[in-house]
């Protein structure tokens, strides 16, 4: 079976039926370019009771694992990079019914901080536009409590569908005989809030969006290391350096990440003093912008991004421009042991000054429920010349 022959995305008619029709009314009204910008869009989860392949992701990872063996069969011993990516538990959280029947509602918790950090930038946290595009979900005001279960059960259960597959690719790689001479590398592209802070979706600055999971397998990795998990700060841009040491490949210098290879035999050792990550003015580019697009401005969203404007408003009063904050504020995370530390600033301008600065004490606060940057001059003083270091200046110090 060719991918071109499967259809993927719902499966039960009355979501087909939904989704087609609020699409066709938003490409009426607003032009092909509706779709793009994220309206017409059907529910934000379904789980009908079909097998793993006739969703994407058990259609790819079947697709995968024929590709290697192609591979494999084409030439035994010559080495391969294989890569497999997968979509949940990306919206639309979509995935076989099976893993839906894994969870009860009744053990599902909500999010323990459910509120924006005191003092937060109003430019950090979004109005969970993602989310909201999709049909049965309110346009503004909370999600109800009974609703946010549902929604973290979807989410929860396409997680569970995911690892499933994971699972088979591993089993076949264990299954041809290649295991034990086969480098794993697992990782996420970012994090999600579940109604954590108050709201849904990706895309911000904070510990909940930007931390993720990494997990490596080495053949040679020694039985003392092997299962454990470090403290040491790592980015996602130090994966193919690390994975070219491994495979002993040459590296170009232009590489911005640094190898952990030596954390695999040493995951104790002192590592990078810290790590970055950036997203422009989540409040109101969340989604790759799609918020400020003409199709969402007159739509019920329109009312919605004029409060979150509001907001952005009344806090930076003064320091408030349109252009700057929907085109060049930029929102820079630095990640150390102890502190998360944000800085808003004009990315077009290098001397420019911080417009905003967030301060999450780690020890103390760990899911970052107040900004203490004003009660610690002094700290941010040093992270904000530790920041200016830039990577370069944060880079583990090795032998």
């Amino acid at each position: 079976m060719n991918k071109t022959d499967v259809k993927f995305g719902f499966k039960l008619p009355e979501n087909i039926k939904m989704q087609k029709e609020n699409s066709a009314a938003m490409v009426a009204k607003y032009g092909e370019k509706a779709l793009r910008n994220g309206l017409g869009k059907g529910p934000s989860y379904e789980f009908a009771d079909f097998p793993d392949n006739a969703y994407e992701d058990g259609f790819n990872t079947e697709l995968a694992i024929a590709t290697m063996k192609d591979m494999l069969q084409e030439n035994p011993k010559k080495p391969f990079f294989l890569g497999m990516g997968m979509k949940k538990p990306h919206l639309d959280w979509i995935a076989p019914k099976k893993y839906w029947d894994m969870y009860d509602e009744a053990e599902i918790k909500l999010a323990l901080q459910d509120s924006a950090p005191k003092d937060g930038a109003t430019m950090g946290l979004h109005a969970s536009f993602e989310l909201r595009a999709r049909a049965g979900i309110p346009k503004k005001g909370d999600i109800s409590p009974e609703q946010a279960i549902k929604l973290k059960h979807a989410y929860l259960a396409c997680v569970s569908y995911v690892d499933a597959q994971i699972g088979k690719m591993l089993s076949a790689l264990d299954d041809a005989g290649i295991k034990d001479n086969t480098i794993v590398i697992l990782w996420s592209d970012h994090g999600w809030h579940l109604g954590d802070m108050g709201i849904w979706g990706k895309a911000t600055n904070y510990e909940i969006a930007t931390r993720v999971p990494l997990i490596i397998w080495t053949p040679d990795m020694a039985k003392e290391t092997r299962g454990k998990s470090t403290d040491a700060l790592v980015e996602l841009v130090d994966m193919y350096p690390t994975l070219c040491e491994l495979a002993d490949i040459s590296k170009p210098n232009t590489l911005e990440g640094q190898s952990f290879a030596p954390l695999l035999s040493d995951p104790e050792q002192e590592w990078k003093t810290a790590v970055f990550s950036q997203f422009p003015t989540p409040a109101l580019r969340e989604w790759a912008a799609n918020p400020l697009s003409k199709g969402m401005r007159e739509t019920s969203f329109g009312p919605l991004i004029e409060e979150v404007e509001g907001r952005i408003k009344k806090q930076q009063g003064k320091k408030w421009d349109r252009d700057l904050f929907e085109n060049r504020l930029m929102g820079y995370s630095m990640r150390t042991k102890n502190y998360r530390f944000i800085v808003w600033k004009d990315y077009t301008d290098a001397t420019a000054e911080p417009v905003f600065i967030e301060l999450y004490d780690h020890n103390k606060d760990p899911s970052e429920t107040v900004n203490i940057a004003k009660e610690n001059p002094e700290i941010v003083k040093d992270l904000l010349t530790q920041f200016n270091k830039g990577w370069k200046g944060n880079r583990a110090k090795v032998n």
